[in-house]
């Protein structure tokens, strides 16, 4: 059964893709994600999947279509809701669409190994949108393959984000940053 795996970076393809060619799929990968911002960033998680393809010898079909940050945001805007969901969304819907010209049976995400994703938002979009183009979803709660990601990343010297992509968790994550270094300030003068 062919398997087209949405991926969202090299290192998590790696143990995502390992994982359902254990369980007998013929694995392509497919890079669409509109939600990584700012381009170089985009380019930069382009490059590691090629490179981790390339060592896992997973076949990647070309990238999806690019969406500019305006674009991004006004389709999150647009939809309502959670931004979370709306992006699984977009890239779940995009990836059984493709999944289903190209005539895969099946699909799956590397958004699945990840610990900071909603998993059951993904199982719920994935299946929704596989019912409504014809694949199945494949589901399967890799969380626990997480550490052994970052370890091959390592192994293979891949690049490894800090974020997941979009603007808004590079804010929260400059927010946090920011907190951090403001309460590690204030510690600071109170020792003083």
């Amino acid at each position: 059964m062919r398997l087209l795996l949405h991926c969202c970076c090299g290192p998590c393809a790696t143990e995502v893709a390992d994982h359902f060619r254990g369980l007998g799929y013929e694995v392509t990968g497919w890079f669409f994600n509109p939600n990584i911002h700012p381009e170089q960033e985009r380019r930069r998680r382009e490059r590691t999947l090629g490179a981790a393809a390339e060592a896992i010898a997973l076949p990647v079909l070309p990238n999806g279509p690019g969406m500019g940050l305006g674009e991004f945001l006004q389709a999150i805007a647009r939809e309502g809701g959670t931004r979370c969901r709306t992006c699984y969304t977009l890239r779940l819907a995009a990836t059984a669409r493709e999944a289903a010209q190209r005539g895969f049976q099946a699909f799956s995400s590397t958004l699945l190994i990840s610990p900071y994703q909603a998993l059951d938002v993904i199982e719920e979009v994935g299946r929704e949108e596989g019912r409504r183009f014809g694949v199945d979803f494949c589901f399967a709660d890799l969380r626990e393959k997480y550490g052994a990601s970052c370890e091959r990343a390592r192994e293979l010297d891949l690049y490894r984000q800090n974020y997941c992509g979009c603007l808004f968790s590079a804010l929260e994550r400059a927010e946090r940053r920011a907190g951090r270094a403001a309460a590690k300030g204030l510690r600071a003068a109170a020792r003083r």
